[in-house]
């Protein structure tokens, strides 16, 4: 299966890509292959070669910073420019890293209403990260600590067993 992972950062070593990137690992432990868009990037640039990119993924990852209590426009402008129905019968997990302990979750609480609208299934499980669960080298995220990695695996197996129902036919 494969995993479409969203950032919505446009620095490669904040803490949000590192949050994205651990998903993506665990993703990978999971048996998935994840493959990353950086919404700032020019893979997101182009609408018609990131649908052929979702349409081909079993599920999608949707990773942003906060901003002022929402997510970021540059997360926001990609997915705008996606039609409706993008997400339809993908499973979708959210993320989301701020300043401190729980302020993301309110973003992810927005990104689960645009996962909606956009036809995924969220998966329970969502991840609000901080600077504090990540290990660091001279302030530069290096990876997850304990918990932020099972939570990020928490999530790599939903997303495995609810992609893995959303294609088996019904009554089987």
């Amino acid at each position: 299966m494969r995993a479409l992972v969203f950032i919505g950062s446009e620095r490669v070593n904040s803490y949000t890509a590192a949050l994205g990137r651990a998903i993506g690992d665990a993703l990978g432990s999971a048996g998935m292959a994840p493959e990353t868009v950086h919404a700032g990037g020019p893979e997101a640039a182009d609408p018609v070669g990131l649908l052929e990119r979702i349409a081909r993924a079993d599920a999608v990852v949707l990773v942003s910073p906060v901003y002022h209590g929402g997510y970021s426009a540059l997360l926001k402008a990609v997915l705008d420019r996606l039609p409706g129905d993008a997400f339809a019968d993908k499973p979708v997990a959210v993320a989301a890293n701020g300043s401190g302990p729980r302020t993301g979750n309110v973003v992810c609480d927005q990104l689960r209403t645009v996962a909606r609208a956009m036809g995924g299934w969220v998966v329970p499980t969502q991840t609000a990260g901080c600077p504090d669960d990540f290990r660091t080298v001279g302030g530069t995220p290096v990876g997850p600590g304990v918990e932020l990695a099972e939570r990020c695996e928490l999530i790599a197996g939903q997303l495995l067993r609810l992609g893995t129902a959303l294609r088996t036919p019904a009554g089987v």
